[in-house]
């Protein structure tokens, strides 16, 4: 079973959010409707999750862990898909070790990862650079990151918190790493 989670937030006069979950059962795609969400600001359109079938031979899809400091990735990726980051766990204290897959990025280059704490208006309030890691031939990575221990009550309590991988500040994504205090 898949199941989509889509969360829509608009930021301006106030904050208004809104959650729409797909689930789909079984590996047959069928037809993917796009998903409309109107919230206070801009309408958001969100097309069906996309299938990525296993490479040939069975193989899973999803790339090698790389371990604190080093080892090799390996996944399917599609030049032109929106690249996706994922963390495991994605929360947790200062000092968590949590695994941080992204894909479709380009393939072979080297990509920066960083835990950022943002103020409530979205701005980067910290970034810290936690290690860098290199895409395989799909564009493809998984590495094994420290979340850092000494940040305060103040940003764990106060502001969100993310993990960013990225190539350059124009090629970057992030996911939401819950940081708790």
């Amino acid at each position: 079973m898949v199941t989509a989670v889509v969360a829509v937030v608009t930021l301006g006069a106030g904050f208004a959010g809104g959650f729409l979950t797909q689930a789909r059962v079984g590996n047959d795609p069928g037809p993917q409707p796009a998903v409309t969400v109107t919230v206070p600001g801009p309408t958001v359109t969100v097309a069906g999750p996309t299938v990525i079938a296993a490479p040939a031979g069975g193989a899973d899809a999803r790339p090698s862990v790389n371990p604190l400091p080093s080892a090799a990735a390996g996944s399917s990726a599609t030049p032109t898909a929106v690249r996706v980051l994922t963390a495991v766990p994605d929360s947790g204290r200062g000092g968590t070790k949590t695994v941080l897959t992204g894909e479709n990025y380009p393939p072979d280059v080297i990509v920066r990862v960083a835990f950022v704490v943002k103020d409530p208006f979205g701005s980067d309030h910290k970034v810290r650079d936690l290690r860098d890691t290199k895409t395989d031939a799909r564009g493809s990575f998984s590495v094994e990151v420290l979340i850092p221990s000494d940040l305060g009550t103040y940003e764990a309590n106060s502001m969100n918190s993310y993990l960013r991988a990225g190539v350059s500040p124009a090629l970057k994504s992030e996911t939401v790493f819950d940081l708790i205090a």
